[in-house]
């Protein structure tokens, strides 16, 4: 199981990322034993699910879709509780999504796929190699850099015990966070929640970069399995010449493998420059947007978000020529499309 389909990991979106308005159902598919068979913990407005349990947070919806079948039904099924509109983030476009899409279509809904984000990962099976095929550039700045430091002593890397000490290590990242250039967190009492439940269990790892006896660098990675997603990155500007932050990854990816038996490392969201330093390979996280043509509100969905998305796919393809308006309807209401950038920033 990954650290973002364990059910503390959904009891911490519960508890901290929901509007008042919002509550949360967990939709499951049992057989007749009631053993259950596929699952999705969904978030329902004013008694309609309108979204999975996902934040800006999430780096993967990890959810137990079970078999191809299986999800497919559980699809089936919740398109009856679908008012409007319903949002998925964070998808692997494995099999099992695109199987519970389907279910969603068969059970009357116009279901639209989209490029979410990037996911930049790695296997690193042996660490001198894999450090050896970095770029010239971030190798000379870990050795010119930690040189130094370390030299002189002003350079302290260290976990944090989070069984411990969560509420000190969770001052400590805020602190380093509200003097970076980030901005504020959309969810504030997130990361004090993920630290304490996370963090006791061992999933959650806090590490921090010390210079003079200052925090200067902090970061948080998820770790299970033999895998670890950096999580959230922070450092101070005011050591910026220092390098602080790249010294703290290259510490702790170090020693995550030598230590833990780390293998396959990830960079969470996003297609930041820097993250391909690190790691070489490059895999899309997908969206799932899906309307009700029978609701006004999926109406306008279906008009506005999905079919310019899809004339512009049809039109690619077609040599030039007059399009049916009629066929053009009838195919993106009941086929699978993808929606444009415009739809995958909402």
């Amino acid at each position: 199981m990954l650290p973002e389909g364990r059910w503390d990991w959904f009891e911490i979106l519960a508890a901290t990322t929901l509007s008042d308005r919002e509550e949360v159902q967990v939709m499951t598919l049992v057989d007749d034993a009631g053993s259950p068979l596929s699952a999705m913990p969904v978030v329902f407005l004013e008694g309609q699910a309108v979204r999975g349990l996902t934040s800006p947070f999430t780096t993967l919806f990890s959810i137990p879709l079970g078999t191809d079948e299986h999800a497919k039904t559980l699809g089936r099924l919740l398109a009856a509780k679908i008012g409007a509109t319903f949002r998925l983030d964070a998808l692997d476009p494995g099999p099992a999504s695109h199987a519970f899409a389907n279910g969603l279509q068969e059970g009357g809904l116009s279901v639209a796929r989209f490029r979410h984000f990037a996911n930049w990962f790695e296997q690193i099976d042996d660490f001198s190699r894999y450090w050896g095929s970095r770029g010239s550039q971030l190798k000379s700045t870990v050795k010119r850099k930690s040189a130094s430091l370390l030299r002189d002593g002003r350079l302290v890397l260290s976990f944090v015990d989070l069984k411990a000490g969560w509420r000190e290590g969770a001052e400590i990242y805020k602190g380093i966070y509200a003097q970076s250039w980030k901005p504020p967190e959309p969810h504030p009492n997130f990361m004090d929640a993920l630290l304490e439940k996370q963090g006791a269990s061992g999933i959650a790892r806090l590490a921090v970069a010390r210079v003079d006896g200052k925090p200067a660098a902090a970061q948080i990675w998820l770790v299970q399995d033999h895998r670890a997603t950096i999580f959230k990155l922070a450092h101070d500007p005011v050591f910026d010449r220092l390098s602080v932050g790249t010294l703290l990854t290259h510490w702790i990816l170090q020693q995550l493998h030598d230590k833990e038996g780390v293998r396959e490392v990830d960079f969470g969201r996003g297609d930041d420059t820097y993250k391909r330093l690190w790691l070489g390979a490059r895999r899309d996280r997908q969206g799932l947007l899906a309307a009700n043509p029978r609701s006004f509100k999926g109406l306008v969905t279906i008009f506005r978000d999905i079919l310019p998305s899809r004339l512009v796919s049809i039109l690619r393809r077609r040599p030039a020529g007059n399009i049916s308006a009629t066929s053009f309807v009838s195919s993106v209401l009941y086929q699978n499309h993808v929606p444009s950038a415009h739809d995958a920033r909402k």
